[in-house]
């Protein structure tokens, strides 16, 4: 079935929209809806069967929306977008994009948008009105991989602060799985059937994040109309705020104030509106730090902080990279549908040393490199970017190894030994003896552990 056959079913639901693009898994767009041609020129003859980074030459895998869904899974909403064509048209938008399933696998995506105009027309966000943040449910407790005593502490602080309605402060670097334990949160809560709405507050302009999350009325500004923001729109449920203290200071005070007074009052309207809404913010920066350099308000932060998380970097819990590995593993193996087992020693040990700048996100996307390049059914060095590994430890850090598998882990361990000590020792006879073994005996051990025989010489 093509994926163009579900263009109608979407886009009545979605029938505010000005557009929309349906891309398969591989980039090609099956279908291009645009009813604007004065801000955007083309037509679904002209953009079908083509690439998407044909039609769009300045946009790449790593910054693409649509590719992003097709690699995740998750739908992205309300994410502002500023694109060029190839006939050099520029525009900006807010796109909502979905995966599109068949059979339990993602054959690709689809993404409505509403184009952004100088004077701001069009700024509803008529998406957001679902249960939930798209075409899945909320991510579960039993989401978050790991194994780790400081994650399984997190989880218990996570059951705790679900059974209340406070604000809540997750601090965590980039990377970690913020929006997942903000959802976790909502899930495991009295609210986890109502709305779960995620905004990215450092991903919207200044001048539309403040409409965007209080809402406008008709007349209030040039051409504004009546729209109802995300406080409103998240009433009886949950609303995630990221990167928080990116928000201009003025409309920091407006949250707090709303916070305070559980009432929210649209752009150009005196009205005040009642909303029951639980926030959970998060940040990629020291809360402390970002209020002592002036990103925060003081007394927003205390407001927020009511309960905080804090998630630990990825190199602060190596315990957890093996059953991540072996989750992302399973997770693309469905997803690209391919067959891998697993890694090699040897990239299992470089990824015990690294130190994972970008947490588990840079992790999940070394795996999905992985899985491109990989020709066989084991994802080896020469599988991911060396460049990057080269950055890792001396070390071996035997703590990232499987808990659940004493034979596993003291293999594993076992064969990191062996190679140090050949790579030192030179020969086989010389690491024999500095080992304390028998010649005849580290053959047989290196052949178990199908180690390459990497000495020097023998005298």
């Amino acid at each position: 079935m093509e994926l163009s056959n579900y263009v109608k079913q979407i886009l009545n639901i979605y029938n505010y929209y000005d557009g929309a693009i349906i891309m398969d898994r591989k980039g090609i767009i099956e279908y291009y809806y645009n009813s604007r041609k004065d801000i955007n020129t083309l037509t679904n003859e002209e953009t079908r069967g083509k690439s998407l980074f044909t039609i769009y030459p300045d946009l790449e895998r790593e910054n693409s929306s649509m590719f992003e869904v097709v690699r995740t899974g998750k739908p992205l909403l309300n994410q502002y977008q500023k694109l060029i064509n190839y006939r050099n048209e520029t525009y900006e938008a807010l796109f909502s994009t979905f995966p599109i399933y068949i059979e339990n696998q993602i054959a690709g995506c689809i993404e409505v948008f509403l184009y952004l105009e100088e004077r701001e027309e069009h700024l509803n966000i008529f998406i957001m009105n679902s249960k939930t943040t798209g075409t899945r449910e909320p991510y579960l407790l039993r989401d978050i991989v790991s194994v780790s005593a400081p994650m399984e502490q997190l989880k218990e602080r996570i059951i705790q602060a679900s059974r209340t309605k406070s604000t809540v402060l997750i601090y965590g670097e980039t990377g970690t799985g913020k929006e997942l334990v903000a959802q976790a949160l909502h899930a495991n809560s009295s609210r986890g059937g109502k709305r779960f709405l995620s905004q990215n507050c450092a991903a919207i302009p200044e001048n539309l994040l403040e409409s965007i999350l209080f809402g406008t009325v008709k007349g209030g500004f040039t051409n504004a109309e009546n729209h109802m923001g995300l406080f409103e729109a998240a009433s009886g449920g949950t609303l995630f705020l990221d990167e928080v203290n990116s928000m201009d200071l003025a409309v920091q005070a407006k949250l707090l104030r709303v916070l305070e007074e559980k009432k929210v009052t649209r752009i150009g309207s005196t009205k005040e509106i009642p909303v029951d809404v639980r926030i959970i913010a998060a940040m990629n920066e020291s809360p402390k730090e970002c209020v002592q350099n002036g990103t925060l308000r003081e007394d927003l932060y205390y407001r927020l902080r009511v309960v905080q998380l804090d998630l630990p970097p990825l190199r602060e819990r190596k315990e957890d990279i093996v059953p991540l590995i072996e989750h992302y593993i399973d997770f693309f193996n469905r997803t690209m549908q391919r067959q891998i087992k697993g890694v090699s020693s040897e990239l299992m040990a470089a990824f015990c040393q690294y130190t994972w700048p970008g947490n588990v996100r840079e992790l999940r996307n070394m795996i999905e490199s992985g899985f491109n390049l990989c020709e066989g059914d084991v994802i080896d060095m020469e599988d991911i970017d060396i460049n990057v590994l080269a950055a890792a430890g001396e070390q071996y850090d035997e703590k990232c190894l499987p808990i659940n598998s004493l034979k596993a882990r003291m293999q594993r361990f076992e064969r990191y030994i062996l190679q140090e000590a050949l790579t030192q020792c030179g020969s086989i006879t010389d690491t024999a003896a500095c080992l304390g073994i028998s010649r005849q005996t580290l053959s047989a051990k290196m052949k178990s552990l199908e180690i390459a025989d990497i000495c020097r010489g023998e005298e």
